[in-house]
């Protein structure tokens, strides 16, 4: 019979599920809609570890209902949605998925920089309205990758990747980040500055940078008055880095030529935002990670570490952890 027992707050794929088996006897909520709160504060009571995904609020009245939890781990790299200090005064370890989806939220930025550069979903619904009726010189006319500059906010591994892709577009680019990285300097040509200074000269602003006290809000209407009316500004890293008001009204009033963005203050985003009403915003319902291998890989990760906790091994990737290695 299994020592323990693990709920998965989502539909996965039976090989994950399978690893878990080994250990454990594992409950699944088989849909891929969010688990309901009544469903899940059920769930938990009986449960030695939590299987969490990214929009699921694991907060104190969860982490209270999990009267046996030693372990949650989330489906993403952020850990946001998981009530820490909650989990700390249970000494729950907590353990999150870095590195996994990098590539694919990287890959991402690109493609939105590009849409942007292009015009790409305007001109895709211009053709699928029956509007194109001949062609013309400047139908739609765009900004070329070559030369243009790039501000990288926030140049941490995902940050990083970004420079890598864009290097290959022969961008310029440039990075704000609280500590220099001067191999990427060096190696790469990337040259440092100011956040100010970077939305100032960017054609291109794209976000990477953790939510934090200090990161709150971090776009504000100030800023946004810094960059230039040709400028987009690309969120891939948390909704509320940006003041939210300040957003559409620069939109509106183009102090900026438009934005892309895959995070939201609220998700899903609400019905009445009037970004929603916007011609200049490209929305993307936060499927940085969404690609076939690297959800894969965040799943597999995010199990590994109920495995290794629940084993009494000290997880790799714990954001919070009451396990001591074993010694040799």
């Amino acid at each position: 019979m299994a020592k323990f027992t693990v709920y998965i707050t989502r539909r996965v794929r039976n090989g994950f599920r399978r690893a878990l088996e080994e250990i454990a006897e594992v409950e699944q909520w088989d849909e891929d809609r969010p688990v309901p709160r009544e469903v899940l504060l059920a769930a938990v009571r009986n449960a030695d570890g939590l299987l969490c995904m990214g929009d699921d609020a694991i907060d104190a009245e969860v982490i209270a209902a999990g009267r046996r939890l030693r372990v949650i781990s989330t489906v993403s790299a952020g850990y946001d949605h998981i009530d820490l200090e909650a989990a700390r005064v249970r000494r729950i370890t907590v353990c999150h998925a870095p590195v996994a989806g990098d590539a694919s939220v990287a890959d991402l930025t690109l493609a939105l920089i590009l849409a942007c550069a292009r015009s790409l979903v305007d001109a895709d619904r211009f053709v699928h309205a029956r509007q194109w009726e001949y062609w013309a010189p400047y139908l739609f006319a765009g900004v070329e990758m070559r030369n243009s500059t790039l501000g990288i906010v926030g140049l941490g591994r995902i940050g990083l990747q970004v420079a890598h892709r864009a290097l290959g577009f022969g961008m310029r680019v440039l990075y704000y980040n609280p500590r220099r990285h001067e191999d990427a300097e060096q190696n790469l040509g990337l040259q440092y500055g100011g956040l100010d200074n970077i939305l100032r000269e960017a054609d291109f602003v794209t976000l990477h940078i953790p939510l934090r006290p200090a990161t709150h809000g971090l776009i504000n209407e100030d800023r946004l008055q810094l960059m230039r009316p040709s400028a987009y500004l690309i969120n891939m890293a948390r909704g509320a880095v940006v003041e939210h008001d300040a957003l559409v009204r620069a939109l509106r009033e183009g102090w900026i030529a438009g934005a892309a963005l895959d995070v939201y203050p609220r998700e899903p985003i609400s019905p009445d935002d009037p970004l929603l009403d916007l011609p200049n915003v490209i929305l993307t319902p936060h499927i940085g990670n969404n690609t076939r291998r690297a959800m894969a890989r965040m799943v597999r990760t995010a199990a590994e570490q109920i495995i290794q906790a629940l084993n009494g091994e000290p997880p790799v990737h714990a954001v919070l952890s009451f396990i001591e290695r074993r010694a040799a």
